[in-house]
């Protein structure tokens, strides 16, 4: 039962990633391979607050998702001077910049050894430490990012968004403010990711830089891309299929010293056959 619960647990904090990517990458088309340093960020964060301070864990991942908001902002803001190619070498230095920062700072982060004993959340005077328990944290927390995502999919606002997507220049042209409603997908991002992190760290009270480097963002897109760009449905289909293939992959007898390759092979083949022969995902848009 541990083990299920765990695989959903995971599951759901990934669609908040989800979720957060896709806004970016699908809705607006701002192609970003640094969503996991974000996503750390608040992970970092959110541990750091718990473990030295008497910040209740709400307030921990509010502020958590409010530093995101904040990061992922002056992030995306390069997208405005540069794009397409350009960006994604933008977002792919900012993602090794994160990376050599929780590797290398040991005071904050713990560096390469990770940051141990992480308390688990209390909420209401009781302690969510049983997978089982937790599970209701991270249902809620999803439940409350798909509907976020869903309402404002549904809003004016989306359609804004998904008219820059297709030509940036007409929307200007028709008097709409394409800098204020790409900092504003931006901060919805950072938020996502950044409550993603804080309940990652609580749940797992381990964390490291290895969760937040340059293939953690290739997985969050190819999370994107497996489950369908542009849909809630494939922000959620996406990370539970995904992360059901390392427990498949322990069921093969395999060394585990090839079980992290073998995995991010079978991560990088997925990419390119959806790519290829369904770019709109399980469950996606049609493109």
């Amino acid at each position: 039962m541990d083990f299920l619960t765990t695989y959903i647990a995971l599951a759901e904090i990934y669609v908040l990633l989800g979720l957060s990517t896709n806004l970016l990458v699908g809705i607006v088309g701002i192609f970003s391979v640094s969503q996991a340093a974000v996503f750390g960020v608040g992970a970092y964060l959110t541990a750091f607050l718990l473990m030295h301070s008497s910040t209740p864990f709400p307030l921990a991942i509010l502020l958590s998702a409010a530093l995101c908001i904040l990061l992922n902002i002056i992030v995306t803001l390069p997208s405005l001077r540069v794009s397409g190619d350009y960006f994604v070498v933008t977002s792919f230095g900012i993602q090794l910049l994160a990376t050599a920062v929780f590797t290398n700072w040991t005071g904050g982060t713990g560096g390469a050894n990770g940051l141990p004993g992480v308390p688990a959340p209390i909420l209401f005077g009781h302690e969510f430490i049983e997978p089982t328990e937790f599970m209701l944290l991270s249902t809620i927390g999803m439940a409350l990012g798909c509907l976020c995502f869903w309402l404002i999919m549904r809003a004016p606002f989306g359609a804004l968004l998904r008219a820059i997507r297709e030509d940036e220049l007409a929307v200007a042209a028709l008097g709409k403010s394409v800098l204020r409603a790409k900092v504003s997908a931006a901060a919805l991002a950072g938020a996502f990711a950044g409550s993603a992190g804080g309940l990652y760290a609580t749940f797992l009270s381990f964390i490291d830089p290895s969760s937040f480097d340059l293939d953690a963002s290739i997985l969050l897109l190819t999370m994107v891309v497996v489950g369908g760009a542009r849909t809630l449905a494939g922000s959620v289909i996406g990370p539970f299929v995904l992360l059901a293939l390392p427990q498949i992959l322990a069921l093969i007898d395999i060394p585990t010293t090839i079980a992290a390759a073998a995995r991010q092979l079978i991560y990088g083949l997925l990419l390119i056959v959806f790519m290829l022969f369904r770019p709109q995902g399980l469950l996606g848009e049609k493109l």
